[in-house]
């Protein structure tokens, strides 16, 4: 973990833009505060919150702490603009994710479980950093940025519902049900080795396949028959 007391690990800097004497200074604008994003986000995902201070942003951008103070006020709303950030590239990758897809179709359902994974799988900093980083105390799902995807995820089920895909329920119960089982599973293999995790089971997963996709396919016929009307 890298702190105000210990190395800092090393990374790409960006290119640094020169002015009129030739004096080397920040990158440009846009690409510094991309820079400052990535490597704070970065940084949350390595070793967390103790983990993010201004000198290690300073470093992993390649500039002086004092200069990260020009885009962003103190490491708080650093912290709070990469989290609102993470959780809106993940609403929008879920939003995408069902446009294929009929209204009220559980394929419509799978879609979104799906782009769940993927989301994990292809950008675990930002997962690690939306789902992971607390302030002190649980938050109320109205103070999560795009209130963490739920809504759109809450729409489909209700949808499904009176189309007849799913049976009627308490819509808020079979939301929370199905985040569930596709966090779970999320985690779990990002705790432990697939591999041996695997190998302790009778499952078997195809060579090649992607061990947490095949299983959220499988998953996903327990799911269907669980919630088929009667």
């Amino acid at each position: 973990m890298a702190t105000d007391s210990g190395p800092i690990p090393a990374a790409p800097t960006p290119a640094l833009a020169t002015d009129t004497e030739g004096h080397r200074g920040l990158p440009e604008l846009g690409d510094t505060e991309e820079a400052i994003y990535e490597a704070a986000r970065d940084l949350l995902a390595e070793g967390g919150l103790e983990a993010l201070s201004m000198r290690a942003l300073a470093a992993r951008v390649g500039t002086t702490p004092t200069a990260i103070y020009h885009y962003f006020q103190n490491k708080e709303e650093l912290v709070q603009r990469v989290v609102v950030r993470g959780f809106r590239e993940f609403e929008s990758l879920l939003r995408r994710a069902i446009d294929d897809h009929p209204v009220g179709s559980l394929d419509r359902l799978a879609a979104i479980g799906e782009a769940y994974l993927r989301f994990a799988i292809e950008n675990e900093q930002y997962f690690k950093i939306t789902f992971g980083i607390q302030a002190g105390c649980p938050r109320e799902l109205d103070d999560v940025p795009a209130r963490g995807g739920y809504d759109v995820l809450r729409q489909c089920v209700v949808d499904a519902m009176e189309g007849g895909a799913i049976r009627p329920a308490d819509p808020d119960m079979v939301v929370l049900y199905l985040w569930s089982v596709v966090h779970g599973l999320v985690t779990i293999f990002m705790a432990c080795d697939c591999e041996s995790l695997l190998e302790d089971t009778a499952i078997d997963v195809p060579e090649g396949a992607p061990p947490v996709g095949h299983l959220f396919r499988q998953f996903r016929a327990f799911i269907d028959n669980g919630l088929l009307p009667a």
